[in-house]
């Protein structure tokens, strides 16, 4: 799967016709707020097995098109949507680029909506989920409140955990700005929407992946999105906090993709959390930073390789249209 070299071609002539297939639609979420979603429906399948994407923080629809097209060329159906706060979704606040949450509980009722939207279409004889950071947290809530149908999952570096050196001073830090009405503030030293460094980031190492992913919010200006705020920060390390509690409740099995180079969320933590899990497999890729399913060739193939071997799928193998790629 060949398409480091010349991604922005790649995307360009491939990613963005498949993408404009299928238009972006919207169910209304929690407080009315417009949840926006993208539903890649195969044509003719002799069988409708579906995918669910759940992507992370600051993420849209438009960045995850090429994970949903790999595995639209596997024969899945896939549903891709934007959490409430961000990408193609309702912002929160009138400063749209705040990385703001209202409450957690909505991230997943959100959730709940589109699959329930979903699924009513298509009588879908399996259904996976994929999830990545941010939406690995919510999909472990997800799964361990709603009655679902989803067979297995995958979580890509979950965030389940925080690298911090002084956790309980940052937590007491956010307290105190949450006791002070100060939750819709940026966390210090976050800013409104920077590009990133494509020779220098904590995300991925693939350099024209992160090119193009530029390149969509200089176009798209309006998917920007800055640093997380108090109030986001204060739900979500609550809701890692409950972490223990939740994920012996996933009864399906759970692979969890381990980032080598991860410095955005706690490999310890991952590891400790991940025993809870009655159905749980670790699997860590090698040289990969936080972005597996981002990086270059060589490790997102590797990624794919596992989670393909992990949901059950006649086409286990990358099919050689995409090697050809």
């Amino acid at each position: 799967m060949m398409r480091e070299p010349r991604f922005c071609q790649f995307a360009l002539k491939e990613l963005l016709p498949f993408a404009e297939q299928f238009p972006i639609q919207y169910v209304t979420g929690k407080k009315g707020c417009q949840i926006a979603y993208r539903h890649f429906i195969q044509p003719n399948p002799s069988v409708r097995r579906l995918v669910i994407l759940v992507n992370g923080r600051a993420e849209n629809i438009l960045k995850w098109t090429e994970v949903a097209y790999d595995f639209y060329q596997q024969g899945f159906d896939v549903v891709a949507f934007d959490h409430r706060g961000q990408g193609y979704s309702q912002r929160l606040l009138s400063d749209g680029e705040k990385g703001y949450i209202d409450e957690f509980r909505f991230y997943t009722e959100d959730m709940h909506e589109i699959i329930q939207k979903v699924t009513a279409l298509y009588a879908y004889q399996t259904q996976y989920l994929l999830a990545h950071s941010l939406g690995g947290l919510i999909s472990a809530y997800y799964l361990a409140n709603y009655d679902h149908q989803i067979k297995s999952a995958v979580f890509s570096s979950p965030f389940f955990g925080l690298p911090t050196e002084h956790p309980l001073r940052d937590e007491l830090i956010i307290n105190v700005m949450m006791l002070f009405g100060q939750g819709s503030r940026y966390v210090f030293g976050k800013t409104p929407y920077k590009p990133a460094n494509i020779h220098q980031n904590e995300l991925s190492d693939c350099k024209t992946r992160m090119k193009w992913m530029n390149r969509i919010n200089r176009r798209y200006p309006h998917l920007h999105l800055g640093g997380p705020t108090f109030r986001w920060v204060h739900v979500c390390l609550k809701a890692i906090h409950d972490l223990p509690k939740i994920l012996p409740r996933i009864e399906i099995p759970l692979l969890i993709l381990e980032a080598g180079k991860e410095k955005i969320v706690k490999n310890e933590t991952l590891k400790k959390l991940t025993t809870l899990l009655p159905q749980g497999e670790m699997q860590l890729i090698e040289n990969a930073k936080h972005e597996i399913l981002f990086e270059r060739d060589a490790i997102r193939q590797q990624a794919l390789t596992q989670i393909l071997r992990f949901i059950p799928n006649d086409n286990a193998e990358i099919k050689d249209k995409n090697h050809r790629e």
